[in-house]
């Protein structure tokens, strides 16, 4: 009997930001770092003879966490890679279906075999990852081992599993960051799941879907989702927008606008435009309303491998809705895109709700700077992939 234990990885950036992150190469979340000892102390006293993981960030470094205390070292399969989401890759979900109407749709009504674009189905993931676990039993015949993947690659794989129809996929739940499937084979072609999206190690207090909204492990996230549109300083109502948002940012941050040029601002954003079109946007309920601004000082090159913030903004009426991340993610898409390695917003002193904002998504002080409005803090998160 040969046992595989298959691991979703931790938190990841797209399960944050809200974007479509399959094969796209992402980050781990300030919450995945906490995820990751329970996960360990989970499997503190269970035997292992290795751990393999996809090639991906998110999985290789929650299997070094399973791994570490058995003095094992990470074993690297990219055929347990998520699926492949094709043109998909790094878009806010809210912008599929105005992107790709009819592929989104089939992708929602019968996601068991409707693709992105060059991409993959759930179940092709699924029967992919699954093959691959075969082949790992086949190397490790009698012995434990651990395998961390993804979501969608393990959605397809339980319902192959089960016996399950494709179109009953439906009958498999997502389950959470860190979650664990027990599977036991005899032989790589017959095997019984013992278990399946087990995350009772975690507290309730670091559940990503508790976190994000999630009201059982079928559901959709409730809160708001946003896409973004390029906004055009050259065009009257864009350009007006584009003010107004930057003077209520310099008012919450310096308690007046008085320092605010709006010509200059929109000379900037012009020059922004020019470096990527998507320095300077709208975050934009399904509605179409202009509820977030994100601007990108990305014709700034005093530091190559960074990316300047140039304000994030956020209309009053839609704070405290989950909407920091979505425009956080847009951010580092941007500048991830342009191959900067780390973020860096310039902080008002006195603007406690923004610095309580950057320590969320874990930015951390590296010196001071100083303008017309007085003394900021040099706030910086890295965003290379390693």
């Amino acid at each position: 009997m040969t046992t595989v234990y298959i691991i979703r990885h931790a938190e990841a950036e797209g399960n944050v930001y809200r974007r479509c992150h399959g094969q796209y190469d992402s980050l781990l979340t300030p919450r995945a770092y906490e995820q990751l000892p329970y996960l360990a102390k989970r499997f503190e006293n269970v035997p292992l003879s290795a751990v393999y993981a996809s090639d991906l960030f998110r999985a290789r470094t929650t299997a070094k966490a399973v791994a570490q205390p058995h003095g094992l070292g990470v074993e690297i399969r990219p055929v347990l890679r998520e699926i492949d989401m094709g043109d998909w890759e790094d878009i806010p979900w809210a912008e599929l279906p105005r992107l790709w109407p009819e592929e989104f749709a089939r992708w929602r009504a019968r996601p068991w075999d409707g693709a992105p674009p060059h991409g993959e189905s759930v179940m092709q993931a699924g029967r992919r990852m699954l093959d691959g676990v075969r082949d790992l039993v086949r190397a490790n015949e009698g012995a434990s081992i651990a395998v961390v993947t993804h979501g969608s690659a393990i959605r397809g794989a339980l319902t192959i599993a089960h016996g399950l129809a494709p179109e009953q996929m439906g009958e498999i739940g997502w389950g959470d960051n860190t979650c664990v499937a027990k599977f036991e084979f005899d032989g790589p072609d017959k095997f019984t799941v013992v278990y399946e999206n087990d995350a009772s190690h975690l507290p309730q207090q670091l559940s990503t879907f508790a976190a994000i909204g999630w009201t059982d492990n079928k559901g959709v996230p409730n809160t708001p989702q946003l896409w973004f549109r390029r906004a055009d300083p050259l065009e009257a109502g864009d350009a007006e927008k584009i003010v107004a948002f930057m003077r209520e940012l310099h008012r919450n941050a310096y308690g007046t606008d008085q320092n605010l040029d709006p010509d200059a601002l929109l000379r900037d954003a012009g020059r922004a435009q020019r470096m990527s079109p998507r320095s300077v946007c709208f975050g934009c309920l399904e509605s179409g309303e202009e509820v977030a601004l994100v601007y990108l000082k990305s014709f700034w090159t005093d530091a190559p491998d960074v990316g300047l913030v140039g304000g994030f903004c956020i209309a009053e009426a839609y704070r405290g809705h989950g909407l920091g991340g979505q425009i956080l993610g847009q951010a580092i898409s941007v500048y991830r895109a342009l191959g900067k390695r780390y973020l860096c917003a310039r902080v008002a002193s006195g603007n406690a709700r923004a610095q309580g904002f950057y320590h969320k998504f874990a930015f951390e002080q590296r010196g001071e700077y100083r303008d017309e409005n007085g003394l900021h803090y040099c706030m910086y998160k890295k965003i290379g992939v390693d």
